[in-house]
């Protein structure tokens, strides 16, 4: 029987509001936390999970899930990085700037992505994206 902890690597946003709305998948994958790993996230996508908050009660939910995350934030480079992916993929761009700028995250510090769509992360060089459940 496989581990069903989450493996090190970048937490796509999609994977995280399939959390929020009580994904069985996502539950089931977050259900066993490595107590040696933290969650790796963008701050891009704890931006958008805080934004996302409909009340308080949510929001501090929010913040007990974040404070067990590894938070990389959107720096210069990674932005630069984000900016070189889209301009380098033809039109029109299977990625959203938000996408981008995970992506580059990702990259940045050399993590794979779990994310629910890969696919649309294929034509990213040297990222591996993979479902993570």
């Amino acid at each position: 029987m496989s581990d069903p902890r989450p493996r090190l690597g970048l937490i796509d946003t999609d994977v995280l509001r399939a959390l929020r709305r009580g994904d069985p998948g996502a539950l089931a994958y977050f259900a066993n936390p490595d107590p040696f790993n933290r969650y790796h996230v963008s701050e891009l996508s704890a931006m958008a999970l805080l934004a996302d908050a409909p009340d308080a009660a949510e929001r501090t939910g929010l913040g007990m899930f974040l404070s067990r995350c590894n938070i990389h934030r959107v720096t210069a480079r990674i932005s630069h990085r984000a900016f070189r992916i889209l301009e380098r993929l033809p039109p029109p761009a299977p990625l959203t700037a938000d996408d981008a700028l995970v992506a580059a995250t990702a990259l940045e510090h050399k993590l794979p992505l779990y994310t629910l769509d890969p696919a649309r992360f294929a034509a990213v060089p040297g990222l591996t994206a993979a479902r993570p459940y």
